[in-house]
């Protein structure tokens, strides 16, 4: 009986991601064998297109088309495009449509000689255009596999923020020990700067420290101010006082003016008191 019901869900699962694509060939494989294991067999020689879902919680990823409008509120979430002039972004405010209700995100991606082009992510509640693309639908991903996936092919990608994108929306305890060894170690200037800004979406206390590490030991200019930016973009009780403290402290005159310019934008009170004796001070 249990396995029947497990089978039944499955279907359920199979159905709801086939029913969310159209104008497209869908092809369903099973991959319980892995992500990677999988698109190998599969093969890539020409362009293919592979998608699969993982569990996310507590966010919505809101896709938007060059020149449509309506959908859902704000716009978000109608009929997204796989290729064109399409973007997305990524919503943690559970009053915003779908947010509290959204429990995976699809994950499509485009493979050519094993080389992944391109990676896009979409909310599992919004209908998806196809475009006339055939693309292989992956079942019974575990989210350990996809996870190992992507960590596996950013060396092998044209896109690392795409990737690091991918990998830090899924609900996954791996996830942010994986990237801050990425910010940490390693040797591409670009792989650190996108592992930080994702880090800093995560917004934990154990992120926090890890920006503020980057901020004073990076080697890379570049590579501080984007932690700088990364540290504006955690909860405000969290990011204020780092940014003062930044701007009061830190030995490095571009990183004060940039943790000034992200504290001016946050309208708290303790960034007007803090500026304001600045200019007094001037």
């Amino acid at each position: 009986m249990a396995r029947a019901r497990v089978l039944l869900l499955c279907l359920f699962a199979l159905s709801l991601s086939a029913q969310q694509i159209d104008n497209a060939t869908v092809k369903s494989t099973d991959a319980s064998r892995g992500v990677g294991a999988t698109i190998t067999a599969i093969g890539s020689t020409n362009p293919t297109w592979f998608a699969w879902s993982v569990p996310i919680k507590g966010r919505s990823i809101c896709c938007w088309n060059d020149g449509w409008k309506g959908g859902g509120r704000n716009g978000c979430c109608g009929r997204c495009k796989l290729e064109g002039n399409n973007g997305f972004s990524i919503n943690d405010d559970e009053d915003d449509i779908g947010v509290s209700q959204m429990s995976e995100m699809l994950i499509v991606a485009r493979v050519e000689q094993g080389r992944v082009r391109r990676v896009r992510l979409f909310n599992t509640t919004c209908g998806l255009d196809g475009q006339g693309k055939t693309i292989q639908l992956l079942t019974n991903v575990s989210p350990e596999s996809s996870v190992d996936f992507f960590l596996s092919q950013i060396r092998n990608a044209d896109r690392e923020g795409e990737m690091l994108a991918a990998l830090s929306m899924h609900e996954h305890p791996r996830v942010i020990p994986s990237l801050i060894q990425l910010a940490r170690h390693d040797p591409e200037t670009e792989v650190r700067r996108h592992a930080l800004f994702w880090l800093g979406q995560r917004a934990g206390v154990k992120v926090a420290g890890e920006l503020r590490r980057a901020v004073d030991e990076d080697p890379d200019e570049d590579v501080k101010e984007h932690a700088v930016f990364a540290i504006s973009q955690l909860p405000r009780e969290r990011s204020v006082p780092l940014l003062i403290d930044l701007v009061k402290t830190h030995k490095s005159r571009k990183v004060r003016e940039r943790a000034l310019f992200w504290l001016a934008q946050t309208g708290d009170q303790r960034a007007v008191d803090l500026i304001e004796s600045i200019l007094i001070r001037e």
